[in-house]
């Protein structure tokens, strides 16, 4: 399989989703009927699915992986709760929040029973679980989680990607917490990690955007913009204009409304409307909101005229 994520990673890396997904349906067909490897190759699929806002087949792609490793009795294993994270990823990308934290629990359960509370996968699990629980207002929780998950990492099982990755999930925790020189130390760290690295890191976008939070509450408006638009061009980079992406511009609408520059508010919003209404729908509570704001914007910039 090593050179079939060589071969994903080129892929990918040439921005082309479309070959991206013949080349995994292609491996999927190739694969033996039932076996580790196909759920695997379904996983996969059902992640660019994913990433590219195709929600409905991301869904059955990750349904059919569960069913590979169901009809094999390979329920208690890493794999299976592998996917049941993607899934549940899935579910907090598109709002179904009352499924999320269900299947995160499902998904520790089923690593606890193989033993492997010291793996990456449980690793993975603690700090989407963390995410899951900032998502209801539990912050406390979340930092119980995202703390047992960075402590197992620093005991060595875990990369420097993934270090940075749960040093930014604390980061945004305290800052939800209010605590802005905490999450400013951990968000510091992540980010001299992510700047360090030879290659792009998909998670670099999120870390950005977490420092330039911090930045914008601090009252360094710049600073903020500045890190809002480099997170902006990483999502367009990994993902194209999906639905992060929107949250960037929405990001760069309200630093441009503090700096008192409604029409360069007024044109981020729109971009950032646009995208929601074609990725959600124009019923989608997050376009009417954004809908609103932009009405908003636009009462504040005539009354200024």
């Amino acid at each position: 399989m090593n050179d079939f994520y060589e071969k994903l990673d080129s892929l990918y890396d040439a921005g082309d989703p479309s070959a991206v997904e013949s080349f995994i349906i292609d491996a999927v067909s190739a694969a033996q009927e039932g076996s580790f490897e196909r759920a695997g190759l379904y996983n996969e699929l059902a992640g660019l699915y994913r990433g590219l806002n195709r929600f409905a087949e991301s869904e059955e792609a990750f349904f059919r992986a569960l069913d590979v490793f169901e009809a094999g009795g390979m329920e208690v294993s890493e794999g299976y709760a592998t996917v049941l994270v993607n899934l549940a990823g899935l579910y907090r990308i598109n709002g179904q929040a009352d499924k999320v934290v269900n299947l995160y629990n499902s998904a520790i359960k089923k690593i606890e029973d193989v033993g492997a509370s010291d793996s990456y996968a449980y690793i993975s699990i603690l700090n989407n679980l963390a995410l899951a629980c900032q998502e209801i207002g539990e912050y406390f929780r979340a930092l119980e989680y995202a703390g047992k998950a960075l402590t197992l990492m620093r005991g060595g099982v875990s990369d420097e990607n993934e270090i940075a990755a749960s040093l930014s999930n604390l980061a945004v925790i305290h800052l939800n917490l209010g605590e802005l020189d905490a999450a400013d130390q951990l968000i510091a760290e992540a980010l001299a990690i992510y700047d360090g690295m030879t290659e792009p890191d998909v998670h670099h976008a999120a870390a950005l955007t977490t420092k330039a939070v911090i930045s914008c509450r601090a009252g360094y408006h710049y600073g903020a913009l500045d890190g809002f638009r480099r997170a902006l061009e990483l999502t367009r980079q990994f993902f194209g204009e999906n639905i992060e992406f929107a949250a960037c511009k929405r990001n760069i609408s309200d630093v441009y409304e503090l700096l008192g520059d409604i029409p360069s508010a007024v044109m981020e919003l729109t971009d950032a409307a646009r995208i929601l209404e074609s990725i959600l729908g124009p019923d989608h509570p997050s376009f009417k909101e954004a809908l609103n704001k932009l009405e908003i914007l636009r009462r504040t910039s005539r009354s200024g005229q």
